[in-house]
C-alpha cells in the first residue's frame, strides 16, 4: 500500500497543477476515510499557478472569466485544506490526550499541513492543562497561566494615529502614527485589534517579511 501511495504522489508531482486536477484531489479526499498521500509542494504549485495567473492582463469578458477562474482555484484549494485537515483530526488517536498521528498518517501531510496539526496539538495540550489543574486543584499552576496570558506580547500595525496610552503592564505607549508597527501587551492590543485601530501582523509573515 505504501508503493502505492508513493507512486501516486510522484504522479501528482508531475502532473499539470491546474483547476481540474485540484477538483480531482478534492474529489479523490472526499471519497475515501483516511487522509490520502499528496505532492509535498502541491500547495507551493498551486500558489505558484495563482500568481502568475494574477498577473496576466485581460480585459472586458476574457478579465471576468480570468477573475472567475482565480477564485474557484483559491476556493477549491481552501476546501481541500479543511477537509484534509477535518480528517487529520479525526483520525488523530483519541486515547491520547493531544492529537497524535501514526508514522503512516503523519508522512502523508505536507509542510503546512503539519503547521496546522501543530498548533492543534498545542490548543489541546493547553486545555487538558487548564482541567488537570482544576481537576487537582492546583491553583499555582493557574496563576502562572494567568501571568503568561498577561505578559504576552504581539506585533501590530497601526491603521490610524493614536495617543499615548498606559499599558497594563503600567508601561506607556505611543504616541503612534498611522502604518507604525510595534510590540504591545496584548490585552492592549486585543482591544486596538477590536476597535480596527491596528491589526495583528503574525510572527511567521513578519519574520518572512523581514528577511
Amino acid at each position: 500500500m505504501a508503493e502505492i501511495d508513493d507512486n501516486n504522489n510522484n504522479r501528482t508531482s508531475e502532473k499539470k497543477i491546474d483547476l481540474d486536477f485540484i477538483m480531482e484531489l478534492l474529489k479523490k479526499e472526499t471519497q475515501i476515510p483516511k487522509i490520502l498521500a499528496i505532492s509535498p509542494d502541491v500547495y507551493k504549485k498551486i500558489a505558484q499557478l495563482i500568481k502568475e495567473l494574477s498577473i496576466q492582463k485581460y480585459e472586458d469578458l476574457e478579465l471576468d472569466v480570468h477573475q472567475e477562474l482565480i477564485k474557484l482555484i483559491v476556493l477549491s484549494t481552501k476546501s481541500l485544506i479543511e477537509l484534509r485537515t477535518k480528517k487529520l483530526l479525526e483520525n488523530s488517536n483519541a486515547n491520547l490526550t493531544y492529537p497524535s498521528l501514526s508514522t503512516d498518517d503523519y508522512s502523508k501531510l505536507t509542510d503546512e499541513e503539519k503547521y496546522i496539526f501543530e498548533e492543534e496539538r498545542k490548543v489541546s495540550q493547553r486545555k487538558d492543562l487548564i482541567i488537570q489543574s482544576l481537576t487537582d486543584g492546583n491553583v499555582n499552576n493557574l496563576d502562572s497561566i494567568s501571568r503568561i496570558i498577561r505578559s504576552k506580547m504581539i506585533i501590530i500595525r497601526f491603521l490610524e494615529a493614536t495617543d499615548q496610552f498606559m499599558g497594563v503592564d503600567m508601561a506607556r505607549y505611543g504616541p503612534f502614527i498611522k502604518e507604525d508597527v510595534a510590540i504591545l501587551p496584548f490585552e492592549n492590543a486585543r482591544s486596538l485589534i477590536e476597535r480596527e485601530v491596528a491589526i495583528e501582523i503574525n510572527d511567521l509573515r513578519f519574520h518572512i517579511k523581514e528577511t
